[in-house]
C-alpha cells in the first residue's frame, strides 16, 4: 500500500514522495477491488446478520463498537389511476423541462472506474 501525502502543500518540496499519475491510479484501482471484495462479503453476511439482530428481538442494539438500530423500508401504496396518470405526466413535464434548459447546479467534473473481471 502507498502512503500518500497528507496534502499537497505539506509535502510539495519532496517530489520522491509524490506518487505518479499512473500509480496513483493503480492505487485507486487496488482500492475499489478490495471495496469490491468487502461488498461481496457483507452481502453473503447479511441474511444472518439480519437473522441475528431479529434473534435478540429489540429495536436497537448497543455494543461496544456500534448501534444497531432497528428500522422500516418505505412504504408502498397502491394509488387511484387518476393520481398515477397525473404523476406520469409530471415526469414527462420533467423530462422536457430537462431536455429544455441547463442545470443549475450538480454538474461536477468526476472520473469513473470500471473494474474488469479478471479469471485467476
Amino acid at each position: 500500500m502507498f502512503d500518500l501525502p497528507d496534502s499537497p502543500a505539506a509535502n510539495s518540496t519532496d517530489s520522491s514522495r509524490l506518487l505518479a499519475p499512473v500509480e496513483i491510479i493503480d492505487v485507486m484501482i487496488d482500492l475499489r477491488i478490495q471495496m469490491s471484495e468487502l461488498e461481496q462479503q457483507i452481502q453473503s453476511l447479511q441474511p444472518a446478520f439480519f437473522a441475528a439482530c431479529l434473534a435478540l428481538n429489540t429495536d436497537k442494539i448497543a455494543l461496544e463498537r456500534a448501534i444497531i438500530t432497528r428500522k422500516l423500508t418505505p412504504g408502498q401504496w397502491t394509488y387511484s389511476p387518476d393520481i398515477g396518470e397525473q404523476e406520469a405526466l409530471l415526469k414527462q413535464l420533467k423530462r422536457q423541462f430537462q431536455q429544455l434548459h441547463e442545470p443549475t447546479s450538480g454538474r461536477d467534473v468526476t472520473w469513473a472506474i470500471k473494474l474488469l473481471l479478471t479469471t485467476a
